[in-house]
């Protein structure tokens, strides 16, 4: 995922952070402006509202239309410095963007993701953990759908209280607590007629039962497109191919108890505006588990209005 999945605020692959984002700092930028770069169209790697606008191109649609980002990869374990292959990972988050008066991204999106067998590629509906030798329940997600405002600012940290509930899928993520969330845009890389924006965050979860464990989450994704798309202020969106890193904690549904150690991912993945674009292998798993939201979207993301 953001779906691991679940950036930058992107609520399918964050809804470990899910519940009220309650106070908001920003360092290393002052008050944006609505009027800069991004106004007339001319890309500007210095002005957040413009690499912002263009990561939203790169990644959705200014048309309003659902835009279906996938990532295809694994999930390891690190033990001692050494690293297990545990599962697959294959991850579909449905987004539907608005760009705001002050070049904010209002994003309104869902996630639908699944851990596989790292041989057969099936969904996994138990995995035998190397470290522990349990065998464990692994859950199939639905993440969201959640809102939120991206606010085109370089680096931005924000901490919150508790959540009064919350749906099966986050409690297999995480444990109720307070939430400190920092993100970063940037940095971006033009290099023969290309262009990267990566958009960064890190998370950490303090439990409120103080005989949990906290949960620990850090991600990247950078984005990949052409120049000349780029440059072009009248394209509504810009084709563009995507790679994932992530860092977490052992999850609650994995069992670890005390055990030091973590999990580490890697994918690759693009977007998609029909269901025909994505993977044959995740449209059967979401057909299967999933067949009312992959069959309409809108009407999911439609439940926040």
């Amino acid at each position: 995922m953001k779906n691991r999945f679940e950036p930058l605020v992107q609520p399918s692959r964050r809804s470990i952070l899910s519940g009220g984002l309650a106070a908001s700092l920003t360092f290393g930028v002052g008050p944006f402006s609505q009027i800069s770069s991004a106004a007339n169209g001319t890309f500007d790697p210095s002005d957040p509202v413009s690499v912002l606008r263009n990561l939203h191109r790169m990644r959705g649609s200014e048309e309003g239309l659902i835009a279906m980002g996938w990532l295809k990869g694994q999930r390891y374990g690190v033990v001692d410095a050494e690293i297990i292959p545990l599962m697959g990972m294959v991850t579909g988050t449905f987004a539907r963007h608005k760009i705001l008066a002050d070049g904010s991204i209002e994003l309104t999106s869902f996630e639908l993701a699944f851990y596989t067998d790292l041989e057969t590629g099936k969904v996994l509906d138990t995995l035998q953990i190397p470290y522990t030798g349990k065998t464990v329940e692994v859950p199939r997600l639905m993440l969201g759908p959640n809102k939120s405002t991206i606010r085109p600012v370089f680096h931005e940290l924000t901490e919150t209280g508790g959540e009064a509930e919350r749906t099966d899928s986050e409690t297999a993520m995480r444990p109720m607590g307070s939430i400190r969330f920092e993100r970063w845009l940037g940095p971006v890389t033009v290099k023969s007629g290309n262009v990267w924006i990566t958009e960064a965050s890190s998370a950490k979860v303090i439990p409120a039962d103080p005989t949990a464990d906290k949960v620990i989450y850090s991600e990247s994704v950078t984005y990949k497109g052409d120049y000349e798309d780029v440059t072009n202020p009248d394209l509504p969106t810009i084709s563009s191919t995507l790679s994932y890193t992530g860092i977490t904690s052992w999850r609650p549904w994995m069992q670890m108890g005390d055990l030091p150690g973590h999990t580490t991912s890697h994918a690759l993945g693009s977007k998609a505006f029909d269901v025909e674009g994505l993977p044959d292998d995740y449209r059967e798993m979401a057909e299967q588990y999933y067949p009312e939201a992959l069959a309409d979207p809108q009407a999911v993301l439609d439940k926040l209005g």
